[in-house]
């Protein structure tokens, strides 16, 4: 699979939002990186916490999305951008779901939900029940990244038998989150449960989209066919529905 077929379903391209850019020049330095290498749908999901300066309701970020949409074109960079968000775990989701408060990925009905990355003193796993009982989809981000996964990785298996997917950023593969995430994700990999593979891009530096070198890498790591199925296919009918 060639790098310009990826489809991005997760990563930080908002301005002013969490911790991606701080601003719109540097939003656009990312889209950039995007289109150096090709990359051309990528999907915005800002952090969504609540009670932290990191939850921008739906309509501020529609609107910012529409605002990098138009400044995309401005600035003459070929990038579709689809909205989203990655919206923490947190209790009681249901009634923020009921509310309106939370954005699926693009036009379709899955969610991106981030699991905390530390033990926690809530139910983690009675907020998927939320969304399955409304007949929602879900998209766990990162599960690699988290240390209940990491110590209990069967955990994952029964989720994604409920219906849950999975999406394991590319930096997990290639080794930038450290030893444990690598290892949870190439158990996922031999167990066939990655889903989605995403950048979880945040900025033009150390946190950016893939370039050539680190794709071929990444395709010998988790070999074609899977590769295909998480970053093209996968992602593909999110952004047509």
């Amino acid at each position: 699979m060639r790098l310009d077929e990826f489809v991005d379903i997760h990563a930080h391209l908002l301005p002013g939002f969490d911790d991606g850019p701080a601003t719109l020049a540097e939003s656009l330095e990312l889209a950039r990186c995007y289109a150096g290498a090709g990359i051309g749908t990528v999907f915005a999901t800002p952090h969504y916490l609540p009670g932290t300066a990191w939850a921008a309701g739906p309509e501020k970020t529609l609107a910012a999305t529409a605002g990098l949409r138009e400044a995309l074109s401005g600035a003459g960079i070929a990038l579709r951008v689809f909205c989203g968000m990655e919206i923490a775990i947190t209790r009681q989701m249901g009634k923020n779901l009921d509310k309106g408060l939370y954005l699926p990925l693009g036009n379709s009905s899955f969610y991106l939900l981030e699991p905390p990355l530390e033990p926690v003193s809530f139910d983690v796993f009675a907020a998927f029940n939320d969304f399955i009982e409304r007949r929602k989809g879900v998209i766990l981000a990162h599960p690699e990244r988290c240390a209940i996964f990491q110590k209990y990785p069967d955990r994952l298996r029964e989720l994604h038998a409920r219906g849950i997917g999975l999406q394991v950023n590319l930096g997990s593969f290639l080794g930038r989150f450290g030893r444990r995430p690598q290892r949870l994700a190439m158990l996922l990999l031999e167990w066939g449960l990655v889903d989605y593979i995403a950048s979880d891009a945040h900025n033009a530096g150390r946190r950016r989209p893939p370039d050539r070198a680190e794709w071929q890498r990444l395709e010998k790591i988790v070999g074609d066919e899977t590769l295909a199925l998480a970053a093209r296919d996968n992602p593909l009918r999110l952004a047509a529905e």
